[in-house]
């Protein structure tokens, strides 16, 4: 009677055979840490993203008023930013016509405290200032994980450019943080990790104090529009 078994051969291969799968298992581990982690990237730049856009959306200032956003009086500004002599108005390259950017009638300063006003309303940008919102995932939640964006809003310290470069050099900006006013706010959304605290992205974007023009539009008075009807009706009726 003859016993089978594994030859001493074929023990070798099956031990090389077991060792390279072995080996392959942290570089599996590792590709999958990686696959993790650019998920968790890519969901803190699209939270970051999101709510970018809905700060970008509100007025530079508190205009406290509906229409025009007008441009604000700033005092550490660039001079070529500031009210002309000529036209107290208007700024360097503002058109002189009804309904364009301008500045108020009286000397109307920004806001010098960044920061949620007592109101409780958003109005402005620097409303958002210290604000924390937390992203909550697992579940049936869109993240993988709980995400806090924090958001800072601050005057750069340094909005003097040479505005007569072409082209121009924004690289001359400081946008370190400063107290007095300039026509330049910076908005940081700092995405982190809500259980261990360590951030995962930010996010920056510019807001300037430019104000903003009315569209024209033209009113359709109701008269006109009656005889309009009453001029269809009576071809109709001849028809």
């Amino acid at each position: 009677m003859v016993k089978k078994g594994f030859t001493f051969i074929e023990l070798i291969i099956a031990i090389v055979v077991i060792g390279i799968a072995l080996m392959s298992v942290p570089l599996l581990l590792s590709q999958s840490s990686r696959s993790d982690e650019f998920s968790i990237n890519q969901e803190a730049i699209l939270a970051a993203t999101t709510k970018m856009g809905d700060i970008l959306t509100y007025p530079w200032n508190d205009t406290n008023s509906s229409g025009v956003l007008h441009v604000f009086d700033v005092t550490k500004g660039d001079s070529e930013l500031n009210r002309t002599a000529t036209d107290k108005n208007r700024r360097i390259g503002h058109f002189k016509e009804k309904y364009r950017r301008k500045f108020y009638d009286q000397i109307t300063e920004a806001n010098s405290t960044l920061g949620h006003d007592k109101d409780n309303d958003f109005n402005d940008i620097d409303d958002f200032n210290g604000q924390s919102t937390l992203v909550t995932g697992g579940g049936s939640g869109d993240y993988l994980m709980d995400l806090n964006l924090s958001v800072s809003v601050f005057y750069i310290r340094n909005d003097d450019v040479n505005y007569s470069q072409h082209p121009l050099n924004l690289g001359e900006l400081n946008i370190s943080s400063h107290t007095p006013t300039t026509n330049i706010k910076m908005v940081e959304v700092n995405v982190s990790d809500n259980h261990t605290g360590d951030r995962i992205t930010t996010l920056k974007a510019f807001s300037c104090n430019i104000g903003s023009y009315q569209l024209l539009y033209r009113t359709f008075p109701w008269k006109n529009l009656k005889n309009i009807l009453l001029l269809l009706w009576w071809r109709w009726f001849l028809s």
